[in-house]
């Protein structure tokens, strides 16, 4: 099982509600998601020899939020994606939720969240 003191961050999740006129997305209220685990992304240079001497590509690594169910009684589903996540000023999109269940049983032992 997982130790709760590893679940150290908290965030907000919003599902996509509708678009304006303007194709301005708007949300849903906030669901706060505490205490789940965020590994957050990163973006690196790349590693591409270049010989015309333009720019190295960088590498984008999505960050993951676990969520437990033990811990964080909630349901996600692919509603989500598109969402927003929050985590204090900075915001994320939500690119996939993937249920993991528990072996031999059919209920989810945690939900990765990949955001951008």
């Amino acid at each position: 099982m997982i130790d709760k003191r590893m679940l150290v961050d908290s965030v907000t999740i919003q599902k996509p509600a509708s678009k304006d006129d303007w194709g301005k997305e708007s949300y849903s209220t906030p669901l706060l998601l505490s205490p789940v685990r965020f590994d957050r992304n990163f973006n690196a240079p790349g590693a591409v020899n270049n010989p015309a001497g333009g720019k190295n590509p960088s590498f984008s690594k999505p960050g993951v939020i676990f969520v437990y169910t033990q811990y964080c009684d909630v349901q996600l589903d692919k509603s989500y994606r598109n969402g927003l996540i929050k985590d204090g000023e900075d915001e994320y999109t939500v690119n996939k939720i993937v249920p993991v269940y528990y072996p031999a049983k059919n209920k989810v032992f945690c939900y990765e969240i990949e955001v951008m």
